[in-house]
């Protein structure tokens, strides 16, 4: 039998009496993973929120206010001048008030853009898309849109057909509203010119259709014209009426305060009163070539293009309609297809020009004094898809003291704010989805 060692009794009951009395220690608890993972989730999903909101914010503050509805208050060129968008709203559901241009944007072939007929606020802020003028193109248009002529003031646009449907359209920048005009079935109808107080509109018809390429092929490019007038402020049977007496005119433009119509035909100007019941003067001596917006805003000159010589142009004095000294402008030194807009004062002109040397579609546009060199005010790029801007039509009363300013980004209506509305939020889906897949994987991970 084996014997144990008293002390060795002792020595063990002593040790044991010491681990009793130490005190008691609690140990780490185990880092509570899943509380932090959710507290770090959720700190991601209140800074994705916040950032949706920040970005929407800025988006529904990017809407401008409406162009000016009404008077004569100067337009603003934008500089830069707005690209080429595929989004913009249109004139019909979005109106934007009164217009400084109307233009087609986009011409020939570009890259994954088509023509459009554009209103250019007189606020130089706002960008509309003409959907009238657009249904309006013909076959013979080549994908162009309709013919347009932008009111004196800025309220309203005509448009015409060249595929020989025999109506006219007006749209009113205000409200979006149209009013159709029948001018003959069959006829094609194309805005001529308007009375400076915006009442009256010259239309010339032609029977069939109109090809504004026929020059490609050796055709004249200007047809010749019956015109017809019509009453914006009419009752709706007595809106139209026929102007016999300016059968086989080239282009109208009137004088201001109803002073008179010049209207250029067989080579020469002749002098009507504004109704074109009254041949004031057989020939004015005013030389072919006129347009719409050729008169000055005083009444005192007349801006005519050359015939047959690209380029050039002259400033006619008027007297009563009657012409007097003229001066010669050469403008092929500006660029390309130069063209006189309209007049930016009683002595001053808008001109257009486009750059062959870097592209054809890039816009240059100048102020020609009467009677000194030209300034160039901006130049219209034509963006990544190459759209250049053709087919200008000026509002002259709001082109008269035009500035050149920058107008921050443009506003291109409610549909593109819709769409990026649309994109925010389908962007917080996906984030919140991703943030509740991760948090899935981690609580898995655990």
């Amino acid at each position: 039998m084996q014997t144990t060692d008293p002390r060795e009794d002792r020595a063990v009951r002593a040790l044991r009496d010491l681990l009793t009395d130490l005190p008691t220690v609690p140990l780490a608890p185990e880092p509570r993973l899943e509380q932090t993972r959710r507290r770090s989730t959720g700190a991601l999903l209140v800074a994705a929120v916040v950032t949706l909101l920040l970005i929407l914010l800025q988006t529904v503050g990017q809407v401008a206010d409406p162009s000016p509805a009404g008077g004569e208050e100067p337009g603003v060129l934008p500089d830069p001048f707005p690209a080429y968008s595929h989004l913009a709203s249109t004139v019909e559901d979005d109106p934007a008030g009164a217009a400084m241009m109307v233009f087609t944007h986009g011409s020939g072939t570009e890259l994954l853009d088509s023509p459009k007929a554009v209103a250019l606020g007189a606020d130089g802020a706002t960008y509309r898309s003409l959907r009238t003028a657009d249904r309006a193109g013909a076959r013979v248009d080549q994908g162009d849109p309709g013919p347009t002529l932008v009111s004196p003031d800025g309220l309203t646009v005509a448009v015409g057909s060249r595929g020989g449907t025999g109506t006219l359209t007006t749209v009113d920048l205000r409200s979006g509203l149209r009013s159709e005009v029948a001018l003959g079935e069959g006829r094609s109808t194309v805005p001529l010119a308007w009375s400076t107080d915006s009442r009256l509109l010259y239309v010339g018809t032609v029977t069939g259709q109109i090809d504004r390429y026929a020059s490609l092929s050796g055709t004249p490019p200007r047809p010749d014209y019956d015109v017809s007038l019509v009453d914006l402020d009419a009752p709706p049977e007595a809106a139209t009426r026929d102007l016999p007496a300016l059968a086989g005119a080239d282009a109208v433009a009137a004088l201001p305060d109803a002073a008179g119509l010049l209207v250029a035909r067989d080579g020469h100007t002749e002098l009507h009163n504004a109704d074109a019941t009254r041949l004031l003067r057989e020939d004015t001596g005013v030389p072919p070539g006129l347009q719409a917006t050729s008169v000055s805003p005083d009444g005192r000159r007349a801006v005519v293009e050359s015939p047959g010589r690209s380029g050039r142009f002259a400033v006619v004095d008027l007297d009563d309609g009657v012409a007097g000294t003229d001066r010669s402008h050469d403008l092929s030194d500006l660029g390309s297809a130069p063209e006189v807009l309209g007049w930016l004062g009683d002595d001053r002109l808008l001109v257009a020009a486009y750059d062959d040397a870097t592209s054809a579609s890039r816009l240059h546009l100048f102020a020609l004094p009467v009677t000194g060199e030209a300034e160039e005010l901006l130049v219209a790029q034509p963006g990544w898809t190459g759209a250049g801007i053709f087919d200008i039509s000026v509002a002259a009363d709001r082109l008269v003291g035009a500035e050149v300013a920058d107008v921050g980004r443009s506003d291109r209506g409610s549909d593109l704010v819709l769409l990026r509305i649309g994109m925010v939020l389908a962007l917080a889906v996906c984030l919140v989805l991703g943030l509740r897949l991760v948090a899935a994987r981690l609580r898995r991970d655990r």
